[in-house]
Protein backbone atom coordinates (compact mmCIF):
# COMPACT_ATOMS: atom_id res chain seq x y z
CA UNK A 1 0.00 0.00 0.00
CA UNK A 2 1.34 3.41 -0.98
CA UNK A 3 1.99 6.19 1.51
CA UNK A 4 1.41 9.85 0.64
CA UNK A 5 5.13 10.40 0.01
CA UNK A 6 5.09 7.61 -2.59
CA UNK A 7 3.06 9.86 -4.93
CA UNK A 8 5.93 12.33 -5.05
CA UNK A 9 8.11 11.41 -8.02
CA UNK A 10 11.63 12.77 -8.53
CA UNK A 11 13.08 12.32 -12.01
CA UNK A 12 16.82 12.92 -12.13
CA UNK A 13 18.49 14.05 -15.35
CA UNK A 14 15.24 14.57 -17.28
CA UNK A 15 16.44 17.92 -18.64
CA UNK A 16 19.79 17.92 -20.45
CA UNK A 17 22.35 20.28 -18.89
CA UNK A 18 22.63 22.15 -22.19
CA UNK A 19 18.90 22.93 -22.21
CA UNK A 20 19.09 24.15 -18.60
CA UNK A 21 22.01 26.40 -19.58
CA UNK A 22 20.27 27.63 -22.76
CA UNK A 23 17.17 28.63 -20.79
CA UNK A 24 19.23 30.48 -18.19
CA UNK A 25 21.42 32.15 -20.82
CA UNK A 26 18.29 33.49 -22.53
CA UNK A 27 16.56 34.81 -19.42
CA UNK A 28 19.01 35.27 -16.52
CA UNK A 29 19.84 38.90 -17.38
CA UNK A 30 16.38 39.77 -18.66
CA UNK A 31 14.56 42.88 -17.47
CA UNK A 32 11.30 40.86 -17.58
CA UNK A 33 11.58 39.47 -14.04
CA UNK A 34 8.54 40.39 -11.95
CA UNK A 35 7.81 39.82 -8.28
CA UNK A 36 5.96 36.57 -7.97
CA UNK A 37 3.20 36.11 -5.48
CA UNK A 38 0.85 33.51 -4.10
CA UNK A 39 -2.60 33.27 -5.67
CA UNK A 40 -4.58 36.41 -4.71
CA UNK A 41 -1.79 37.61 -2.41
CA UNK A 42 1.26 39.80 -2.86
CA UNK A 43 2.61 39.41 0.69
CA UNK A 44 6.40 38.89 0.48
CA UNK A 45 6.18 37.01 3.81
CA UNK A 46 4.40 34.17 1.96
CA UNK A 47 6.43 33.99 -1.25
CA UNK A 48 9.65 35.78 -2.02
CA UNK A 49 10.82 35.13 -5.57
CA UNK A 50 10.68 36.49 -9.11
CA UNK A 51 9.08 35.01 -12.23
CA UNK A 52 8.89 35.23 -16.00
CA UNK A 53 5.94 33.65 -17.79
CA UNK A 54 7.86 31.71 -20.45
CA UNK A 55 4.82 30.57 -22.42
CA UNK A 56 3.17 33.96 -22.80
CA UNK A 57 3.16 35.25 -26.36
CA UNK A 58 4.46 38.60 -25.12
CA UNK A 59 7.55 36.91 -23.63
CA UNK A 60 8.15 34.71 -26.68
CA UNK A 61 7.77 37.65 -29.10
CA UNK A 62 10.79 39.42 -27.54
CA UNK A 63 13.11 36.83 -29.14
CA UNK A 64 10.69 34.73 -31.16
CA UNK A 65 12.93 32.09 -32.76
CA UNK A 66 14.96 31.17 -29.68
CA UNK A 67 12.17 31.50 -27.11
CA UNK A 68 9.65 29.50 -29.14
CA UNK A 69 12.25 26.75 -29.55
CA UNK A 70 12.94 26.74 -25.80
CA UNK A 71 9.21 26.66 -25.01
CA UNK A 72 8.77 23.71 -27.40
CA UNK A 73 11.67 21.83 -25.77
CA UNK A 74 10.25 22.46 -22.29
CA UNK A 75 6.89 21.17 -23.54
CA UNK A 76 8.52 17.92 -24.71
CA UNK A 77 10.32 17.48 -21.36
CA UNK A 78 7.08 18.19 -19.46
CA UNK A 79 5.25 15.65 -21.63
CA UNK A 80 7.96 13.06 -20.89
CA UNK A 81 7.80 13.79 -17.15
CA UNK A 82 4.02 13.42 -17.14
CA UNK A 83 4.27 10.17 -19.13
CA UNK A 84 6.64 8.79 -16.48
CA UNK A 85 4.28 9.91 -13.70
CA UNK A 86 1.27 8.36 -15.46
CA UNK A 87 3.18 5.12 -15.99
CA UNK A 88 3.70 4.86 -12.23
CA UNK A 89 0.24 6.20 -11.28
CA UNK A 90 -2.15 5.43 -14.10
CA UNK A 91 -5.26 6.98 -12.54
CA UNK A 92 -4.46 10.56 -13.51
CA UNK A 93 -6.51 12.15 -16.25
CA UNK A 94 -4.67 15.13 -17.67
CA UNK A 95 -5.85 17.22 -20.60
CA UNK A 96 -3.29 20.07 -20.70
CA UNK A 97 -0.63 22.00 -18.83
CA UNK A 98 -0.73 25.58 -17.58
CA UNK A 99 2.29 26.88 -19.47
CA UNK A 100 5.68 27.47 -17.88
CA UNK A 101 6.90 29.97 -15.31
CA UNK A 102 10.61 30.50 -14.78
CA UNK A 103 11.26 31.23 -11.09
CA UNK A 104 14.25 32.94 -9.50
CA UNK A 105 14.85 32.61 -5.78
CA UNK A 106 17.68 34.94 -4.77
CA UNK A 107 19.45 34.59 -1.43
CA UNK A 108 16.69 34.74 1.19
CA UNK A 109 14.02 33.70 -1.34
CA UNK A 110 11.40 31.18 -0.15
CA UNK A 111 7.79 30.04 -0.42
CA UNK A 112 5.99 29.06 2.77
CA UNK A 113 3.95 25.87 2.96
CA UNK A 114 1.00 25.95 0.55
CA UNK A 115 -1.01 23.84 -1.87
CA UNK A 116 -1.34 24.34 -5.63
CA UNK A 117 -5.01 23.66 -6.36
CA UNK A 118 -7.83 26.12 -5.70
CA UNK A 119 -11.50 26.44 -6.63
CA UNK A 120 -10.60 29.27 -9.02
CA UNK A 121 -7.52 27.43 -10.37
CA UNK A 122 -8.02 23.66 -10.23
CA UNK A 123 -4.81 21.73 -10.83
CA UNK A 124 -4.16 17.98 -10.74
CA UNK A 125 -0.37 17.43 -10.84
CA UNK A 126 2.32 19.96 -9.91
CA UNK A 127 5.70 19.82 -11.62
CA UNK A 128 8.92 21.69 -10.94
CA UNK A 129 12.11 21.47 -13.02
CA UNK A 130 15.42 22.51 -11.46
CA UNK A 131 17.76 24.41 -13.80
CA UNK A 132 20.82 24.79 -11.57
CA UNK A 133 22.31 23.44 -8.37
CA UNK A 134 25.02 26.00 -7.59
CA UNK A 135 23.09 27.41 -4.63
CA UNK A 136 22.52 26.42 -1.00
CA UNK A 137 19.18 26.02 0.72
CA UNK A 138 16.07 26.19 -1.45
CA UNK A 139 15.08 22.60 -0.70
CA UNK A 140 11.65 21.27 -1.67
CA UNK A 141 9.73 20.24 1.47
CA UNK A 142 6.50 18.39 2.12
CA UNK A 143 4.31 17.75 5.16
CA UNK A 144 5.67 20.41 7.53
CA UNK A 145 9.27 19.67 6.49
CA UNK A 146 9.00 15.94 7.24
CA UNK A 147 10.07 15.11 3.67
CA UNK A 148 12.91 17.33 2.40
CA UNK A 149 14.49 16.91 -1.00
CA UNK A 150 17.46 18.72 -2.50
CA UNK A 151 17.07 18.53 -6.24
CA UNK A 152 19.98 18.58 -8.63
CA UNK A 153 20.28 20.40 -11.94
CA UNK A 154 18.18 18.77 -14.65
CA UNK A 155 15.77 17.02 -12.29
CA UNK A 156 12.01 17.29 -11.91
CA UNK A 157 9.62 16.70 -9.05
CA UNK A 158 5.96 15.84 -9.65
CA UNK A 159 3.19 15.39 -7.09
CA UNK A 160 -0.56 15.81 -6.65
CA UNK A 161 -1.60 19.47 -6.40
CA UNK A 162 -4.39 18.85 -3.90
CA UNK A 163 -4.80 19.65 -0.21
CA UNK A 164 -2.98 16.47 0.86
CA UNK A 165 0.35 17.74 -0.53
CA UNK A 166 1.28 20.92 1.32
CA UNK A 167 4.81 21.89 0.31
CA UNK A 168 7.29 24.72 0.58
CA UNK A 169 10.61 26.00 -0.71
CA UNK A 170 13.05 26.60 2.14
CA UNK A 171 14.99 29.88 2.08
CA UNK A 172 17.97 30.04 -0.26
CA UNK A 173 21.02 30.70 1.92
CA UNK A 174 23.61 31.25 -0.83
CA UNK A 175 23.43 31.83 -4.58
CA UNK A 176 20.29 31.88 -6.73
CA UNK A 177 17.90 28.98 -7.36
CA UNK A 178 16.26 28.76 -10.81
CA UNK A 179 13.36 26.47 -11.63
CA UNK A 180 10.45 26.12 -14.02
CA UNK A 181 6.99 25.26 -12.71
CA UNK A 182 3.92 24.01 -14.49
CA UNK A 183 0.69 22.39 -13.45
CA UNK A 184 -1.14 19.65 -15.29
CA UNK A 185 -4.89 20.11 -15.44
Amino acid sequence: MNELKDYILVLDDIIPDKLCDDILNEYIHSNEWMESHAVNDTDRKIRNCYAISLSSQQTIDKNKIIRKLLDDKIFEIAKLALTKYNKKFNNTQISKDSGYDLLKYDKGGFYIEHIDSFIEIPRTISCSFILNDNFKGGEFCFFENKFIHSLKKGSAILFPSNFMYPHSILPVTDGTRYSIVTWFI
